[in-house]
């Protein structure tokens, strides 16, 4: 093995250099990065996805569902609720969905989907339209608990369901 000359030693060094600032630039990164990715949660109109539970909000449905689309695989819309009667805007939305295409079945048993949290849609909704065969079932408490509504397909004022149910769900199952 040859002998190491004076003029290898600037270059060694000059990659040790390299290297470190390389793993400290990489640490430093990692160090302000957030240990989770955190959805926007501001905005009237909230989209929950149901792989990631997620809430993504936005200033309109259409730009919460941009938000929250991730890569080539397009969401499907199962429902959305409205703030207002005859699925109105003005005062937000709570829209589901679910990574690629999805039918719900016939059948309320089992239940496909159960939405344990709103966010800030909590007693908001006054209309409900869903998507793709699917229904959707509305509960007084959190986690899909307190006294229930009947299977709703698309409704314009959630007051005239049996019981009214307008300004009134806090969690909901889909089926």
């Amino acid at each position: 093995m040859a002998e190491p000359t004076r003029q290898d030693f600037p270059l060694r060094r000059r990659a040790k250099a390299a290297a470190a600032l390389s793993l400290a630039l990489a640490a430093g990164a990692l160090a302000l990065a957030p240990a989770t990715a955190q959805a926007e949660t501001t905005g009237d109109h909230c989209v929950f996805d149901v792989v990631t539970e997620e809430l993504t909000c936005a200033d309109s449905p259409e730009a919460a569902l941009a938000a929250n689309a991730e890569g080539l695989q397009a969401d499907t819309v199962l429902l959305r609720m409205y703030g207002d009667t005859n699925y109105g805007t003005s005062t937000g939305t709570h829209t589901l969905t679910v990574p690629g295409a999805h039918t719900c079945s016939a059948a309320y048993s089992p239940v496909e989907f159960t939405i344990t949290r709103m966010g800030t849609f909590t007693n908001k909704a006054s209309s409900v339209r869903t998507y793709n065969s699917c229904d959707v079932k509305l509960f007084d408490n959190d986690s899909a608990t307190g006294t229930s509504s009947t299977w709703i397909d698309n409704l314009a004022n959630l007051d005239t369901a049996a019981g009214g149910w307008a300004n009134r769900a806090s969690s909901y199952q889909v089926s």
